[in-house]
């Protein structure tokens, strides 16, 4: 249950689709060859955090987080750690057929998104 660990400006994500979630940790680092021709690494950090999933939403949780995405900045929580980063849209937001007609909502709607730390 992700929905519970993973969060946008303290905005409650939903869980992701099945399957759709993954993370990764990964190297900022500058790889160059000095004179002697040994690789030479400027490591800045070890651990960046990117995450990309689909979330089924309803039409009011779909439109705040296209909001959360033109922000130029958000803070990530993560398993209980928070992440300075960017959340952008990862593909196509699609409605579940016949969704329309679920009263109180505008449809029930899959939001793929992308977070990356700064």
């Amino acid at each position: 249950m992700l929905g519970k660990y993973l969060a946008i400006d303290d905005v409650q994500l939903p869980n992701p689709v099945p399957g759709s979630f993954e993370y990764q940790l990964n190297p900022s680092e500058n790889l160059f060859e000095n004179e002697a021709g040994e690789q030479m690494a400027n490591v800045k950090r070890l651990d960046r955090l990117s995450w990309a999933g689909s979330f089924q939403c309803t039409s009011g949780v779909k439109e705040t987080l296209l909001l959360k995405c033109k922000n130029a900045e958000c803070v990530c929580t993560f398993q209980g750690i928070a992440y300075e980063g960017r959340l952008r849209l990862g593909g196509a937001v699609s409605l579940y057929e016949l969704s329309e007609y679920v009263p109180g909502t505008l449809g029930l709607w899959t939001v793929p998104l992308v977070f990356e730390e700064f």
